[in-house]
């Protein structure tokens, strides 16, 4: 059997020993930073959770919004609206009591503060009309 093992198998090529045991610590000590990163990252999104009573999912899910390209950003936001109408979320009513309310203070902040950006055409539509 051990003779069999010897005749199949390949010489050792490639990677000398001193050059794959620099490669694997490199690698080990970037998982090492990654790990304290993300570590890091949770700490500051649960002391702005804390700090300021946000709503921790909703909070990392816009900041996921944050970091897309405008127009991957408005699909997510298109699409997601989408299935949760098609979900039933939106009868869901008690969740949605003072939904109008907030979009009618975002839309009057809006008209507001001159640097604020100004929503584009349907969407500017849309908000406009629950103002009136």
């Amino acid at each position: 059997m051990a003779d069999k093992l010897k005749k199949d198998s390949a010489p050792m090529k490639g990677v000398s020993a001193e050059d794959l045991k620099r490669v694997v610590s490199e690698i080990s000590r970037q998982k090492q930073l990654a790990s304290e990163y993300a570590g890091n990252a949770g700490k500051a999104t649960s002391n702005a959770v804390d700090q300021h009573g946000l709503e921790k999912t909703a909070l990392t899910f816009a900041r996921r919004l944050s970091e897309m390209e405008e127009g991957k950003r408005e699909s997510v936001i298109r699409a997601s609206i989408e299935y949760w109408h098609k979900l039933g979320f939106f009868s869901q009513l008690s969740l949605f009591d003072d939904l109008v309310k907030t979009l009618e203070a975002v839309l009057e902040e809006i008209r507001r503060n001159d640097n604020q950006p100004k929503p584009k055409g349907a969407a500017a539509e849309a908000l406009g009309q629950l103002m009136n």
